[in-house]
Formats: C-alpha cells, structure tokens, sequence
C-alpha cells in the first residue's frame, strides 16, 4: 500500500489564484474554493497503515518519519521507499528502507522526487538509474518506468534489478475503469506524445500531450500554482472531462511505452509479461 509524504505547506498567493482560475474557466467550471489540506492527515494514513498490517507500504515523494519507520518495522512490514535519483535512494537506505523503487523518467503519472522544485532537473532514464543505484545500495532494487511488456522486464533484471513495477501497461484493463478517451489514447500514444508537466497538480508528472497542456505551454500562459494548490484547482476541469469523455480535460497520466498497453484483465497481463520473461531469461 502507498502513500505520498506531503510537501511543506504551500504559499497562499490570492492574486496568482485569481489568474489561473480565470485561465480555467476557459475549460471547464471555475474553481471557487481551494484547499491544500489532505482529506485525511498523513499521520492519520500512516496510521492506518500500520494498522491494516499490509506485506509492505509504499513512499514516494519522499521517506516515512522515524517513528513511522520504527512502528512498521515492529509489525513486520517492509518499507520499499521510492526514489528518483542516487542521492534519494541512499537517504532512503539510511532511513531504513527495505527496497529501493528506482522510478525512471519514463514513468507515467507524478514523478516521485523528494524536492519538487528539482524533480524536472534531475529527471534520469531507467537505463542509467538503475544499475546506478544497484550499485549504491545494498537493498533490493525494484525498477519501473516504461515498462510493459518482456523485453522491459528482461532488461531490468540485467540492469541489476531484482523486480519491476508497472503502471500504464494495466490502465486500458477492465480494473483501471479508466475513461475511453484515455485508454484508446494510451493505445495510440508513441514515446513522444507524452510530456512532463506541473500543470494538472503543481507536481511534475508525465502526461499524454493534449490541448491543455498545449495552452499551459503558451507564451502567455500563466504559471501553475504550488501543490497541491494546482491540483484542487484543476478538479472541476478534470471531472467535467470525465465526465463528458474528453481527454483534453483529463489528467490523462501515461509513461513512454503507453502504446504497449493491453485492453485485457490485469491477472491475465501480468502472467502474459512474467512468461514471455522468463523463457527469454531462459535462453
């Protein structure tokens, strides 16, 4: 089970929050009120983590507190901490994680950096990330970003990884329920159409390439708000486009090797991929 470590509190700018929910209106309703509070505290999802007593919980956009660390380490349950660099990966093995999720800048969806003002800087292909971490730390490296198919899990595993993750390969699958305009894009996308951008939550993700993102790129266009500012101010967009099935509105995440995505049950993709793995492995 995963959680986001939250960022710091953002700074309320009501000047920029007027701009960009008058730049919204353009695509959907105009957001009123926006709120950078969490549904439920992280300290609260923590909690309830530890509780509910999974094989292993999740972190990404940073690490879990220390107390956090010491109560789940005392149920038994193993820590597989995200990171996006070497430097993350070894502050995550000196907090004391049990795996290291080394996310490529491949990955669809948000990027999983602990500094958000340095997650498009530092932005590192699987290809290098990896065996760069493999060689770092002494845990377990668990690779994902742009992996879908056999020859991604193969090549992980030669990299130096011990196991892989993957995402965008089971969004056009009957579990994902994701909208059709979505899932027939992921279908149709080459590496080239997606892009990273900050403007669907004011945190750097990699998205199909659509006519919002496109306006946000503009010459005069104005600059996000902080997240998750950004992130409450885009919802009513978001699920209008839902809504109305229009991926121009939707926060369509998708990694580089969308295309390879298949239209079938997540239990029958994941034994397709392992099988074709293994007899390559095999070889």
């Amino acid at each position: 089970m995963n959680l986001w470590v939250p960022d710091p509190a953002p700074r309320r700018d009501a000047e920029h929050e007027r701009a960009v929910a008058g730049f919204l209106e353009g695509w959907g309703p105009r957001p009123t009120e926006l709120s950078a509070d969490l549904p439920v505290s992280f300290a609260d999802q923590c909690e309830a983590l530890i509780e509910a007593r999974p094989a292993a919980m999740s972190s990404i956009m940073g690490l879990f507190p220390p107390d956090v660390v010491d109560r789940m380490k005392a149920r038994g349950i193993r820590w597989f901490a995200t990171a996006t660099t070497v430097a993350e990966a070894l502050q995550a093995e000196a907090a004391g994680a049990d795996a290291i999720i080394a996310q490529g800048s491949e990955a669809g969806g948000h990027r999983g950096a602990f500094d958000a003002d340095r997650a498009n800087a530092q932005m590192c292909g699987l290809m290098a990330l990896v065996p760069a971490v493999r060689d770092a730390v002494s845990v377990p490296v668990i690779a994902t970003g742009g992996i879908a198919d056999a020859r991604g899990v193969v090549a992980a595993l030669a990299l130096g990884a011990s196991a892989v993750q993957i995402g965008t390969a089971f969004l056009r699958g009957p579990e994902a329920a994701i909208v059709p305009a979505w899932a027939d894009a992921i279908g149709r996308a080459q590496p080239e159409d997606t892009t990273t951008t900050t403007a669907f939550s004011g945190r750097l993700g990699r998205s199909l390439r659509t006519d919002y993102i496109a306006a946000t790129e503009g010459a005069d266009a104005i600059a996000p708000l902080p997240y998750p500012l950004q992130r409450s101010a885009t919802g009513p967009m978001r699920a209008l486009g839902a809504t109305e099935n229009d991926l121009a509105r939707i926060q369509a995440w998708a990694g580089q090797s969308a295309r390879l995505a298949r239209n079938a049950p997540a239990g029958e993709i994941v034994r397709s991929i392992w099988a074709e793995a293994r007899a390559a492995l095999a070889q």
